[in-house]
């Protein structure tokens, strides 16, 4: 009986950098559950030959794919390419599908459409209309393209009046970074985990900025997602304990995970980030198809918080195959 199943993952490139390393962490608790579950699992790395490595893939006939692609050629906005070449060799693989990876990729693509089904997401802007800002408000500046925080910090965070990050921003490349209108204020990581006939969106996780100085913006940046030695890191607590279940914004962040899950054809798991402004209005800032699921990732730690362990979470993920 053939059990096998290839967990496909990126090239990792320099492992002193731990937003790269952290896919072997997760190719390693996906294994582990595989193990668990009766499967034979077999890791295969996707580099700089992807044509290459696809088909040794298909040469080995595995029952699926487990999708653990976060770059091509070390760019996170080619990792769209592992479910491509899926796809064009008909080979199942899990979560979310290839149409719905390029446009949640792509925060720019993923607003576009969240205005479409009218679900809240901050204004946006292009890095050449600076011009059309507000003096009265304050943006930030992200990469278009990237996750896990890559390129995002505290100098993000701008102003009209500030003209020397203006011309800085004005410098950068339009079709790499967009400006956003900061929402300033809670910020929360809700995880979905799909399955066979089952959608849960599990409860949410408020990041607390603990002890930040009033003059430090309270963001979710690069530091405090991967620098263990910063006070970023340090004093960024992820809390499942804030959010009653019974209140309104909580049942406000449940429907739009699952307006995001539906309208954007999501499958196996997705993370959805909010925040909410001074009157408690969510807005979505970003929607992670295929999160990290390492041992300390947010998600997992959601899935635990829920009473689920990794092999309930692997095995619902793969009920959902592409």
């Amino acid at each position: 009986m053939n059990n096998l199943v290839v967990i496909l993952h990126n090239k990792v490139y320099d492992h002193s950098n731990p937003d790269e390393t952290d896919v072997l962490q997760q190719v390693d608790l996906v294994a582990d559950a595989y193990r668990q579950l009766g499967y034979d699992p077999v890791s295969m790395e996707l580099g700089k030959n992807p044509l290459n490595d696809i088909v040794k893939v298909r040469k080995l006939k595995p029952l699926f794919v487990f999708n653990l692609v976060e770059s091509v050629f070390e760019k996170g906005e080619l990792l769209y390419i592992g479910p491509a070449l899926l796809n064009t060799f008909q080979i199942p693989y899990t979560g979310v599908p290839l149409e719905a990876l390029f446009i949640t990729t792509s925060k720019v693509l993923s607003k576009k459409m969240m205005n479409c089904f009218n679900i809240p997401t901050p204004v946006s802007y292009q890095v050449n209309e600076t011009d059309r800002l507000d003096p009265e408000k304050q943006y930030i500046v992200k990469p278009i393209w990237e996750d896990g925080s890559v390129g995002l910090d505290e100098d993000s965070l701008f102003r009209v009046n500030e003209p020397m990050k203006i011309k800085r921003i004005r410098r950068l490349s339009p079709v790499q970074y967009f400006i956003e209108e900061f929402v300033d204020g809670r910020e929360f990581n809700v995880s979905v985990l799909g399955g066979k006939n089952k959608t849960d969106v599990l409860q949410p996780a408020e990041m607390l900025f603990k002890d930040f100085p009033a003059e430090k913006p309270k963001i979710l940046g690069y530091k405090a997602k991967w620098d263990a030695s910063s006070v970023e890191y340090q004093n960024t607590i992820r809390s499942f304990e804030t959010l009653d279940a019974r209140s309104s914004l909580y049942s406000e962040l449940k429907n739009l995970c699952l307006d995001c899950w539906k309208h954007f054809n999501l499958k196996g798991y997705a993370r959805i980030d909010f925040r909410t402004d001074g009157n408690s209005r969510p807005f979505v800032i970003e929607i992670n198809g295929n999160p990290c699921i390492s041992p300390d990732s947010g998600f997992i730690a959601a899935a635990h918080h829920a009473g689920l362990n990794n092999q309930t979470v692997i095995r619902r993920i793969s009920e959902e195959l592409n």
